[in-house]
């Protein structure tokens, strides 16, 4: 049976809000709600935890700042996508010593939205290192808690009927090579292989968040404000979150303002925007951890060409993967991609573009992320942009390079003719011996067309309050009471794998920590 709630349109036809519903109801002037619990962001940590909580008879309250996209309603198309269900339409970038395109997920469902259903758990040696190097006590229960998420959003082995060619091209590379590798584990149990998750799944067959732990949470009663963004953090002269305030803004501009009280206040927006709430108001940064140790799991790819039709922008997005065979840290992944975006960013113009769109049906793609110890920030700044900041280290360019030659080893074992790493100087080359010279030579981080979707660590958890922003306990803030943080931005590094899972498993936790804390059965 399928884990993706084929009654989700009844429930959310009646209790969910949008800008264009409160239109409709002709509410357009300033908003007063009250809630036990506010939580921001509707995304695999806000979703999580609010089903959680409202399951327990509380009166729950999430609020998001994107758009709630039933099915039917994704176009597949990367302008579209940008537009909507991306945060800053695609534009954030991590400036250092190179540029890194980091993107994530906007709207009901956040990051799974956008992802590709990829669902790891995370190695045990990590979580065994964050209690060990910070105290974080709450995955005694990881495996209890892998399990509720993997029957939730119905993980599985990518089936090799909806794989794709590309994923078969990687199979047959690896094999040969002797490397260990398999179908990739997702939360896609209605997939079929339409090759476009990242701009929404056209067919409702991946396990979002907004079709899996949406339709639990409405059921219990609780209550969604789409289009709606928090700007403020409520604190009482006291120093406790009492609420948020914020604003809806419809197509044609502002509708109404929010001011919601609530005894509790959830961040659950993400390691980018969870962080921004608090620098903007100054809060629960008495570390000064706020924004830092950014982690992103840098990624870079590589193209081959074959004799036979690839068709890339068919199958599973990411259908196969491998450990890298010496270096845990590399983790590699097939992708797929679309003609428009894989020509704007390895065809050139003019005379290449077309050489290269005529190639293109014989193409296939495979890249790669790191483990990474390199570390970012967030900068706010008032009155413009934030900013953000990454220099990625020599030991992890290292694993970048590592990476894209053991791709190359894999394409060459296929049977390609030519390889093209996705770095500066960048062509189709016809051996393996020459791909490996030219990928050993760039060593500029900025010659590497980098790209990360996993923003992780920038409000981490800890039990020592001068080294990290949330207790352990409960997910609590140190600072403030009455202020938790559920997402990826409590990591204490980076995982090395895929997070949406993780960012579930520890939201389970922490909401029955929540609970028992605040006294509720």
């Amino acid at each position: 049976m399928s884990v993706i709630d084929a009654s989700a349109v009844e429930y959310l036809g009646h209790q969910l809000h949008t800008a264009k519903t409160l239109a409709k109801q002709g509410v357009t002037g300033d908003q007063k709600r009250k809630a036990d619990v506010v939580i921001v962001g509707a995304g695999p940590g806000g979703l999580t935890t609010a089903t959680i909580l409202a399951e327990a008879g509380l009166d729950v309250l999430v609020v998001e700042g994107g758009g709630f996209w039933p099915k039917g309603t994704f176009e597949r198309k990367q302008s579209w996508a940008l537009k909507n269900i991306y945060q800053d339409r695609g534009q954030r970038v991590m400036m250092g010593n190179a540029f890194i395109s980091l993107q994530s997920g906007r709207g009901v469902g956040g990051g799974t939205l956008v992802n590709s259903a990829i669902s790891f758990r995370a190695p045990d040696h990590i979580l065994d290192e964050w209690g060990a190097d910070f105290g974080v006590d709450i995955w005694g229960n990881r495996d209890q808690r892998y399990e509720e998420v993997e029957r939730m959003i119905g993980v599985a082995p990518t089936a090799a009927s909806i794989a794709g060619v590309n994923s078969e091209v990687a199979r047959r590379g690896f094999r040969k090579l002797g490397v260990k590798a398999d179908y990739m584990p997702r939360s896609a149990p209605g997939c079929v292989g339409c090759g476009t998750c990242q701009t929404g799944c056209p067919s409702g067959g991946k396990a979002s968040a907004d079709l899996t732990w949406l339709p639990r949470f409405l059921r219990a009663g609780g209550r969604l404000l789409a289009d709606t963004r928090v700007e403020e953090i409520r604190v009482s002269s006291g120093g406790k979150a009492e609420g948020v305030r914020g604003v809806t803004r419809g197509e044609d501009g502002e509708l109404a303002r929010f001011d919601i009280e609530a005894e509790r206040v959830v961040l659950a927006a993400g390691a980018v925007n969870t962080p921004l709430l608090l620098l903007r108001q100054g809060l629960a940064n008495s570390s000064g951890e706020v924004g830092r140790n950014l982690r992103a799991h840098p990624s870079v790819g590589s193209l081959a060409l074959f004799d036979e039709d690839v068709l890339l922008w068919w199958g599973a997005t990411q259908g196969y993967y491998a450990h890298h065979p010496e270096h845990p840290e590399v983790l590699l992944e097939t992708f797929s991609v679309s003609p428009d975006i894989a020509v704007s960013q390895a065809g050139g113009v003019g005379a290449d573009a077309m050489d290269f769109l005529k190639k293109f049906r014989k193409i296939a793609a495979c890249g790669l992320l790191i483990r990474d110890h390199s570390r970012g920030y967030i900068a706010y700044h008032k009155g413009r942009a934030p900013t953000y900041h990454y220099h990625l280290c020599d030991d992890d360019r290292r694993k970048m390079t590592l990476g894209l030659i053991a791709v190359a080893e894999m394409f060459f074992a296929a049977g390609a003719r030519g390889v093209r790493p996705l770095l500066a100087g960048g062509r189709f080359i016809g051996s393996f011996a020459e791909a490996k010279d030219f990928i050993d030579g760039v060593r500029d981080p900025a010659a590497m067309q980098l790209y990360a979707s996993h923003p992780m660590g920038t409000c981490r958890m800890s039990a020592d309050r001068e080294r990290g922003v949330v207790r352990p306990g409960d997910g609590r803030t140190h600072d403030v009471e009455g202020l938790y943080i559920t997402d990826s931005s409590l990591f204490s590094s980076a995982l090395g794998v895929n997070p949406q899972m993780t960012i579930m498993a520890q939201s389970l936790e922490l909401s029955e920590r929540m609970l028992k804390a605040w006294g509720v059965e």
